[in-house]
């Protein structure tokens, strides 16, 4: 009988004690999954691209191998332009207040919910895999009314195995369980496809040339950063003279030639400077991993020579891409993770999670838009109180109120009258 299915029969056998224990929501111990994976730290070393393409084909394999894939992406993480890009898309979503609501009403212990630690970061993981290419998470989150701490786990990514289906020991391993089964799909969700590698596959060719720009252009500015020193003898005493004065003033280079001998730098760039090689190689791998994780430059870095209208459109392609991360966060709220409510007694039949438009607007965008609504429909006094934040009159005094607010409003009443 293989490992597999020795593991099956255990599940099979001692089914009634595992289900205890996983709806025993006080005790995030009680894990099966995240505690049956032995977790190595990230082998860290130089990458280059022949590195990453051989990583790309063992993850590519039917064994689905991804630790080298995932070691790599751990590795380029550290690049700081690509780290604020990713959590640039993060926040665009996280930053937005969500809310369930039911019959067009708030739930209320849905609403403290969404307020929590555990649910943020299932939001972040589930947008990490578009990143990642896949996120398993195990939820140990607490019955609709109670008091106790919800606790949202990542199952560490080179123990998952997408297409087996399966949750190794090992990271290396290719047998362990099986979470698409019974009994853990009552409180693990899978979020991507089994094939994905995630946006990081292309964006790892591009941190591993900018480090390479990176290396070359440090290794110029040592070499020709710095004065150089040319000194030329007719004799070996004055050679050794020489090599010990040039040694002991200083690390800049120096060269002991003969006198007859001739020293010539050739500029690789006609009628260019080297330096600016470097510059540019480090600035196209910039823009390009705005692009592929963004869909434009133009909101990360200087724009020069472009003008208003440039600008605008990158602007929408970036929120073309953000609208897409909060449908997609969405669906997954609503299609897996509102059966696992459902499970926990929260009343979640007939709603759904919403994003609260508007929100996030800037405020002068958000003044446009209510004044053009007030043209069209009546809308109380207290909404622009509440909304702006402006202390209302005394009884009595009208505060300049009347002579301040918007011509849309003062004759929306008699619009609808």
């Amino acid at each position: 009988m293989s490992v597999l299915s020795k593991i099956r029969a255990s599940l099979n056998a001692n089914y009634a004690a595992l289900s205890a224990k996983i709806f025993n929501r006080g005790n995030a111990k009680e894990s099966i999954t995240v505690n049956h994976v032995t977790v190595r730290p990230v082998a860290r070393q130089t990458q280059d691209i022949g590195k990453w393409r051989s990583a790309l084909i063992c993850a590519e394999q039917d064994h689905d191998q991804r630790t080298l894939l995932y070691d790599l992406y751990e590795d380029i993480l550290l690049d700081g332009r690509m780290k604020r890009l990713i959590e640039q898309r993060i926040q665009s979503v996280t930053n937005c207040k969500i809310k369930f609501t039911q019959n067009g009403k708030p739930v209320e212990d849905l609403d403290t919910l969404a307020m929590t630690t555990a649910f943020a970061e299932f939001l972040r993981e589930a947008l990490m895999s578009k990143f990642w290419g896949h996120s398993l998470l195990e939820l140990y989150w607490q019955p609709a009314g109670s008091v106790l701490a919800h606790t949202t786990n990542l199952i560490p990514r080179k123990h998952v195995k997408p297409k087996l289906g399966i949750v190794t020991k090992e990271q290396w391993g290719s047998e362990g369980l099986p979470y698409r089964e019974k009994p853990f799909t009552d409180f693990v969700i899978e979020i991507g496809k089994a094939n994905d590698l995630g946006l990081m596959l292309q964006c790892s060719p591009l941190v591993i040339y900018k480090r390479g720009g990176f290396g070359d252009w440090a290794e110029f500015a040592e070499t020709f950063g710095m004065p150089f020193r040319w000194a030329t003898y007719n004799n070996d005493q004055s050679r050794q003279i020489l090599e010990t004065a040039l040694a002991e003033a200083g690390s800049a280079g120096y060269v002991v030639a003969p006198e007859d001998a001739k020293l010539e730098f050739h500029n690789a760039i006609a009628g260019g400077n080297n330096n600016d090689i470097f510059r540019m190689l480090v600035q196209a791998c910039n823009e390009e991993l705005a692009i592929t994780i963004l869909g434009q430059t133009m909101t990360t870095q200087e724009a020069k020579g472009s003008g208003f209208a440039q600008s605008k459109v990158h602007e929408n392609t970036q929120g073309e891409i953000h609208a897409d991360d909060r449908l997609f966060v969405l669906r997954i709220l609503n299609e897996k993770l509102n059966p696992y409510l459902a499970s926990l007694g929260y009343q979640v039949k007939g709603g759904e999670w919403a994003f609260e438009d508007g929100e996030n607007l800037p405020l002068t965008e958000r003044i446009t838009i209510d004044e053009k609504l007030a043209a069209f429909i009546d809308i109380p006094d207290d909404y622009w109180y509440e909304k702006y934040k402006i202390p209302k009159p005394k009884e009595g005094s009208s505060g300049g109120a009347a002579e301040k607010k918007p011509e849309a409003v003062k004759t929306s009443g008699a619009k609808n009258s």
